[in-house]
């Protein structure tokens, strides 16, 4: 049943995106890997921070192509690779293969999990290494076998090229070591994982310096505020699940008490006190760093998808709530309710720079002198330095470089007004009295169509806006009046 409701919801909610335009960061992924294994490599490092991630694209698309649909199928097998090793993780830790069983049900009906099993993003396979990782470890402390040490430093010491916050997970696992091992943990093994995670650490510098230099521009979420913190985890699937399954046992006449009582269908597993801790800081860590900055520094990184690497402990912990529901069928109804809430609640943004780049090629018809405007919103083109400089050009027109465009593209600013190197560029192009187009993508707080369309019905243009395209939003410009080039 359980599996059922997994492979339900990632064939019926999932599956249909995967061939739909890509996003923005998705864009990026094509870009870094569309050339070369070396170029995708250097662009990994010095774009993006997440090597590992690129180097298996890269190889992957020499065998799969850079479509939609190729670029995003391994984002859905991981992502269904992570729920079924949820389901491993959580038998493992509660000794319960039902509270296993309930966590991964919990874990794919997520919101998270939804987006990012359709995004060529790096957060599924992160998502699917660090419970590999989980996994490995709770095996090695009850084991002690060489092959599961080297298996631990292994992933652990992969984790950070994949994307650097999902390390935030590996205090809880420490913990959970030196809560299950009492110090027995054999030294010789101990040190060999330490020095594989050494190993991984040192690969990781060029990326950490790359990060450190540009910090400043990885500040682009809002400042969050207190209520976040209550909010983040608190999802709808489970949440219904747990209400309809308790409502299901009242009519029933079971309460929780007669779970507590012993009674062989609604035993649920004695869960220790360690093991909660664990799950806690595995859980609240993240979190609590995110938020921490986000509040006290200038750079703000309190975003859904980072807190990827607390979905394991978060969904083991609804599973544990959901265990105690004190009927099998109360149980099973609960699983029933947070499929279908996730089937219900679940939406994809939409940033469709496939129907915008059609739109604009059609207005601009093969004249290469038209000028086609691009704000794609990136947080770097906020630096005059990054505008200037052609290193950097193709970076800023990933977009661009997956759905071309006719016409002359020039890169704007993610703000109009704002840096003065934008009105040099809009200032020529109004006043050359010729047709031209603006693309914007809105997602992150770019704000440059409404400035420009203002200057330009100054100087004398109309402009019309075809829609539907989602974050990605388009306007066509024509001028009027006397010395006016018609189309």
């Amino acid at each position: 049943m359980a599996a059922g409701v997994v492979l339900a919801l990632a064939l019926g909610t999932w599956a249909p995106h995967l061939g739909s335009s890509l996003r923005l960061d998705e864009t990026l992924t094509r870009w870094v890997v569309q050339d070369g294994l070396a170029d995708a490599l250097d662009r990994g490092v010095r774009f993006q921070s997440q090597p590992a991630y690129y180097t298996f694209v890269w190889l992957w698309t020499r065998l799969a192509g850079t479509s939609e649909l190729a670029l995003r199928l391994p984002s859905l097998l991981f992502a269904l690779g992570a729920c079924f090793a949820m389901a491993r993780l959580g038998t493992r830790w509660t000794r319960d293969a039902e509270c296993g069983v309930l966590a991964m049900v919990v874990l794919v009906s997520t919101a998270l999990v939804f987006r990012e099993s359709t995004d060529a993003r790096p957060y599924m396979l992160g998502l699917l290494v660090l419970t590999e990782l989980a996994i490995a470890v709770d095996r090695w402390v009850e084991q002690g076998r060489w092959r599961d040490a080297v298996w631990v430093g292994v992933l652990g010491a992969v984790l950070p090229h994949i994307h650097l916050f999902f390390v935030l997970a590996l205090p809880a696992l420490a913990l959970h070591v030196a809560l299950r091992s009492g110090g027995s943990a054999k030294p010789a093994q101990f040190w060999g994982i330490v020095g594989l995670l050494g190993v991984g650490g040192l690969a990781y510098l060029p990326v950490l310096q790359t990060l450190l230099t540009r910090s400043g521009d990885y500040s682009f979420a809002p400042e969050p505020g207190w209520g976040a913190l209550f909010q983040v985890f608190v999802w709808v699937p489970p949440v219904a699940g747990l209400l309809g399954g308790l409502c299901v046992a009242g009519i029933g006449g079971r309460s929780l008490t007669d779970a507590a009582a012993g009674h062989q269908d609604d035993a649920a597993p004695r869960i220790g006190r360690n093991a909660l801790l664990v799950l806690a800081v595995w859980a609240l860590l993240p979190l609590g760093l995110l938020f921490a900055v986000s509040t006290l520094s200038e750079g703000s990184i309190f975003l859904a998808r980072y807190l990827i690497v607390s979905l394991p402990a978060v969904a083991l912990l609804y599973a544990i709530a959901l265990r105690q529901i004190p009927s099998a069928p109360a149980r099973l109804s609960a699983l029933v309710l947070i499929g279908l809430a996730a089937w219900a609640t679940q939406t994809r943004p939409v940033d469709d720079f496939r129907g915008a780049a059609i739109a604009v090629n059609r207005f601009v018809a093969g004249d290469a002198a038209t000028p086609v405007l691009v704000a794609t919103g990136l947080i770097e083109t906020q630096h005059e330095a990054w505008l200037r400089d052609p290193a950097a050009a193709d970076y800023l027109q990933a977009p661009m470089h997956t759905y071309p465009l006719e016409g002359d593209v020039i890169t704007l600013p993610r703000q109009f007004p704002g840096p003065e190197i934008g009105r040099s560029i809009v200032g020529p192009v109004l006043s050359a009295k010729r047709p031209f187009a603006v693309i914007e993508w809105s997602g992150n707080g770019a704000r440059v169509l409404s400035g420009v369309r203002r200057e330009a019905e100054a100087a004398g243009y109309r402009s019309t806006l075809p829609g539907g395209f989602g974050n990605v939003r388009v306007a066509l410009f024509r001028p009027t009046g006397p010395g006016a080039t018609a189309r």
